[in-house]
């Protein structure tokens, strides 16, 4: 008897086992896709025409936000929006990845810089992400 309760345990316990760690990693693939992150690796997919004036345009909104000037860095962080929103059916295709990251990052210094909860540090770091991310995107 002792046996078999001791057998049916380590056979349940494998059970466990096992299932805990395929709920897991199951849930942990399904986060990642759903997430992407920065850190995800970026490659050089865009050319320098692409994602030149993204450039410009966040370094405009970075400038007028060190500068103090709140109203004008609004209206430059709502144009990049827009160019942005209005090249996502050339950008998005090449590689859905990529795009989703530098989206990401956008809604970042949008929500920190136009929403409710004004954030310039968070802002601007997400901004210099950004370029970073642009840099890293443009083919050389």
């Amino acid at each position: 008897m002792k046996i078999k309760t001791a057998s049916l345990l380590i056979v349940l316990l494998a059970l466990f086992s096992l299932a805990s760690s395929s709920i897991f990693v199951s849930s942990l693939h399904a986060e990642q896709k759903n997430n992407p992150s920065s850190s995800d690796p970026i490659t050089p997919i865009y050319t320098s025409q692409e994602t030149q004036s993204f450039k410009e345009l966040t370094q405009a909104t970075l400038d007028s936000l060190a500068a103090g000037k709140k109203e004008d860095m609004v209206a430059k962080l709502t144009d990049l929006e827009t160019a942005w929103d209005e090249q996502e059916k050339n950008l998005r295709p090449k590689n859905e990845k990529i795009w989703t990251i530098l989206d990401k990052t956008l809604d970042k210094a949008i929500s920190a810089l136009r929403g409710s909860k004004y954030n310039p540090e968070k802002g601007k770091t997400a901004l210099n992400t950004l370029l970073q991310e642009l840099g890293k995107s443009t083919k050389a």
